[in-house]
């Protein structure tokens, strides 16, 4: 006979996510040697502890008023978000063709335009839209699946466009901020959802089989067309390109982070140097490179405990999704999975040079508010979309 008292609160992920914010802090405090642009590079670590506390209070309002609330208010806010990323490319406009700086607050970092540093903290609205899409996709996508019970050709064609009138706005505002990392975990979200609203998988052939020919198209120009190609990648982006393919013979220049980040894990062995061993330079290491740091302090045993603990945070949240039977939960879900997936791929993945370092951090590690929070309050979410299944569970028991 199954258990009627089983609890409504996923302990799994409460355990994985308190496990992931001591790996956070742990990794951000050895970070804090080679931080050199940030005053007091000591102290954040306790700014991350202060996120996670406030991400927990996120999550207690999150199940305490339920997602419904939160849904039902989700446009005003993807309108307000809209606003404040208008504002930053209007800024970053000003600034590279004026010298002015007109939209108050706004900050670039790193060549990009994505922050608004208002008194005591920054705000970064791209983090934040990226939540606020994947609501608005679910949404969408059941009112949608609700009206068209059979998926054809042209019921597949009005799901995409609707989902692209709602996403493309914010992923071309965040591209003109040239924050190219954000704009492609929005589109990894778009492609995870669809996938599971039913659509004809052969739209995802055609996708793979036009990003191929755009590849090869791109390494054609890069190796036979140069000139071509650097009219098409300028600037921070072309130079990522030249530090990607070659990090030692551009050492100097483009590959100094990547080459030092290689060499930070590559002599690390089983257990690392220790904590908070100082070997070489890193930049951005409380960041884009923090899994160096983890790495570097505690070698290859530290990263494969990194790397379980992000899997198992992964499969709780699959489960979650698996487990509802809500459809516009079930691609919520998919929506956040997809963005954790795709950032958890890219951030590794461009440490060991696989992929080229466009600024994508490393979810629920990396410091950062704004990322943090978005993040924590996908995780509300997910808590609360486990506590109705399992009270839908019930019902079912009882009926």
């Amino acid at each position: 006979m199954k258990n009627n008292n089983e609890s409504l609160i996923c302990w799994p992920l409460i355990i994985i996510i308190a496990i992931l914010s001591t790996i956070s802090c742990i990794a951000v405090k050895c970070a804090a040697p080679y931080v050199t642009t940030i005053p007091n590079p000591g102290s954040l670590w306790l700014k991350q502890v202060l996120y996670y506390g406030l991400g927990a209070i996120i999550i207690f309002c999150i199940l305490k008023f339920k997602n419904d609330r939160l849904y039902s208010s989700m446009w005003i806010i993807y309108g307000i978000l809209m606003v404040f990323l208008i504002g930053l490319v209007i800024e970053r406009f000003s600034v590279y063709h004026f010298g002015a700086s007109i939209v108050p607050f706004a900050h670039e970092t790193n060549g990009a335009t994505s922050w608004y540093n208002f008194p005591g903290f920054s705000f970064q609205p791209s983090e934040f839209m990226k939540i606020a899409l994947i609501i608005c996709m679910s949404q969408i996508i059941s009112d949608h699946n609700s009206t068209y019970t059979v998926h054809d050709f042209e019921s597949d064609m009005r799901l995409i466009g609707k989902v692209l009138a709602v996403a493309l706005p914010p992923m071309i505002l965040v591209y003109l901020q040239n924050d190219a990392g954000v704009t492609l975990i929005m589109l990894a979200s778009i492609i995870f959802i669809l996938f599971v609203a039913g659509i004809n998988h052969k739209w995802y052939a055609i996708g793979a089989g036009a990003l191929i020919i755009g590849i090869t198209i791109l390494v054609y120009l890069f190796i036979y067309q140069h000139d071509i190609f650097t009219h098409i990648f300028t600037g921070h982006k072309l130079d990522r390109i030249y530090g990607w393919l070659d990090p030692e013979g551009t050492y100097q220049d483009q590959g100094y982070q990547l080459y030092n980040a290689m060499m930070a894990y590559g002599t690390a062995g089983w257990f690392g140097h220790g904590f908070k061993s100082i070997i070489i330079s890193l930049q951005e290491p409380q960041t884009d490179f923090i899994f160096a740091v983890i790495t570097l302090g505690f070698g290859f045993v530290g990263g494969i405990v990194t790397l379980v603990a992000i899997l198992a945070l992964d499969v709780i949240i699959l489960r979650i999704g698996l487990q509802t039977k809500n459809n516009k939960d079930r691609y919520f879900i998919a929506g956040v999975f997809g963005c954790l997936i795709f950032q958890q791929f890219w951030n590794i993945g461009m440490l060991l040079g696989l992929l080229p370092i466009t600024g994508i951090t490393l979810p629920f590690i990396s410091y950062g508010g704004s990322s943090l929070l978005s993040y924590m309050i996908a995780m509300g979410i997910c808590f609360d979309i486990y506590r109705q299944s399992r009270i839908e569970n019930r019902k079912n028991r009882y009926y």
